[in-house]
């Protein structure tokens, strides 16, 4: 194994200096180009990790979307099976009033979720309006 000349080749140290050249001009060019853009722009060339506000809304509205399905097909059977339970065991009620008190209780909680996911929805465009007052 040879040792390098502590000097170093001349020819090596020009294109270092260039390296460094270009890399100076880059970052002048990245600052340049960033002063003139908007804040929200700004702010997207500093963190490519961000998710865009839209984005960010359709994947909440899926999100609840998600959450008021699954509350859509769970809290039905639990309402009918438990008031099933509840008027058999408390109140000895069997039999046709039985069945329908449990469906009367289910039909009851699919009817509030529904009214619950519709109020989010109106909630939401209340605050889009708020939001673009305020911009303007």
């Amino acid at each position: 194994m040879g040792r390098r000349k502590k000097g170093g080749n001349a020819l090596e140290e020009g294109n270092r200096g260039k390296r460094v050249a270009v890399a100076e001009e880059a970052a002048a060019e990245k600052r340049d180009t960033a002063v003139g853009k908007p804040v929200s722009e700004q702010q997207d060339d500093v963190d490519p990790y961000t998710i865009p506000l839209h984005s960010r809304q359709a994947a909440f509205a899926i999100l609840w979307l998600l959450v008021y399905s699954f509350a859509m097909f769970t809290l039905p059977f639990g309402a009918f099976y438990g008031t099933r339970y509840v008027l058999a065991e408390q109140f000895a009620i069997e039999g046709f009033p039985n069945t329908c008190g449990s469906v009367l209780a289910a039909v009851v909680t699919v009817n509030v979720i529904i009214m619950l996911y519709a109020f989010r929805g109106f909630r939401e465009v209340e605050e889009e309006d708020r939001e673009r007052s305020k911009r303007k």
